[in-house]
């Protein structure tokens, strides 16, 4: 039986994130079956917002794990004006132990603590205890593919920039993540791993949590 797994990202984020964790829990993509709020909004504030209903759902149907994410979408040339992140999106990795005002990260995980006492409805599976992954990629998971093709500086240039060299356009489609991304990651190695988590302290930080979290993710589902 596969793994269920729910996805409360962006648009088609869900896609390169489902075949990243295949690759980091080390198993086929089609073991882990996708679940994700499909609602009109989009963005920032239906992330943030739509939480608390996402974890609901999925822990009600006793996933084995969620993932919560979004792109810390940071548009400054970094370069160019001398500067460690843009000031409107800060890059966690930037004020460590601390939350910091307009920190994505921050907030997503704050939330996610709130919304932990609520789950624990279902017997075996403390919500406390249960994986839920916090994916916030700087400054786009797409960044995450542009540096393993080689590119680490290319975290301090604008979103526009970075769409434009992977897809080959500023605004992809879904049949370009499918044709350009998923390629990408379903060809990544074990050092193609280590090398981005040496190199992007956000990819690190996510990788962290799956390994972490393997365990209890691929231990039995005892309730759905």
């Amino acid at each position: 039986m596969p793994i269920l797994a729910g996805f409360h990202v962006e648009g088609n984020d869900h896609l390169i994130l489902h075949a990243l964790v295949a690759k980091m829990l080390q198993l086929p993509e089609e073991e882990i079956q996708v679940d994700f709020i499909d609602a009109p909004g989009r963005g920032w504030q239906f992330i943030l917002e739509f939480i608390p209903n996402a974890l609901k759902r999925f822990y009600g149907q006793c996933a084995q794990f969620a993932v919560v994410g979004v792109d810390n979408d940071g548009n400054v040339d970094l370069d160019q004006a001398a500067v460690m992140e843009d000031p409107h999106h800060p890059r966690h990795e930037n004020h460590p132990g601390g939350a910091a005002a307009d920190c994505r990260y921050c907030m997503i995980t704050e939330t996610v603590a709130r919304v932990r006492p609520q789950l624990h409805w279902i017997e075996r599976k403390p919500g406390t205890a249960w994986p839920i992954l916090v994916a916030v990629p700087v400054e786009m998971i797409e960044t995450w593919l542009l540096i393993l093709q080689g590119s680490p500086g290319v975290q301090r240039r604008p979103r526009s920039v970075q769409k434009q060299r992977l897809y080959g356009r500023p605004t992809p489609t879904r049949a370009d993540v499918m044709s350009v991304a998923i390629p990408l990651v379903r060809a990544m190695t074990v050092a193609d791993l280590t090398s981005l988590t040496q190199t992007s302290a956000s990819f690190r930080d996510f990788r962290d949590q799956v390994v972490g979290s393997r365990i209890t993710i691929l231990e039995n589902a005892d309730c759905w």
